[in-house]
């Protein structure tokens, strides 16, 4: 038990004055924050707000629903402009601009011509019959033997 008690009693003196240590840190880092630390503290525990008896009324002549019909008439007025012009035709073709777009990037990426009529049909043909070279088979090979 002796032995044991020894470096209880120790261990708990290093805590204790640890403790008292890290305690005095805090204390002072507290004393040093800054400016508005004391504000911040504040509204984190909820003081400083209104109280629901403080909060202001609306009279009866400022009602929001008052501003609507202003609002309705300047945004008819708007939308009326911006359908009389030019720019507000709507796109047309959209999908077959996006299709012919979509085959010049597949085109690029694989390395042809971005444009589809660099070559005519009967050019097509002529360059498959010039590498069209009828081809020897085993079994022709082994029949001719």
């Amino acid at each position: 038990m002796k032995n044991t008690a020894i470096p209880l009693i120790s261990v708990s003196c290093l805590l204790l004055a640890a403790c008292s240590g890290s305690f005095a840190k805090v204390r002072t880092a507290i004393d040093q924050a800054p400016e508005w630390y004391d504000a911040r503290r504040v509204e984190i525990r909820g003081e400083g707000y209104p109280e629901i008896i403080d909060v202001p009324t609306i009279e009866k002549g400022q009602a929001p629903g008052q501003t609507l019909e202003a609002s309705r008439s300047r945004s008819e007025t708007l939308r009326a402009v911006f359908t009389e012009s030019e720019r507000a035709a709507g796109p047309a073709n959209v999908a077959a601009e996006i299709e012919t777009f979509r085959d010049t990037v597949r085109r690029e990426f694989a390395g042809f011509d971005a444009s589809s009529d660099f070559l005519t049909d009967e050019e097509i043909l002529a360059i498959r019959s010039a590498f069209d070279v009828p081809r020897v088979t085993r079994g022709r090979r082994a029949a001719s033997r």
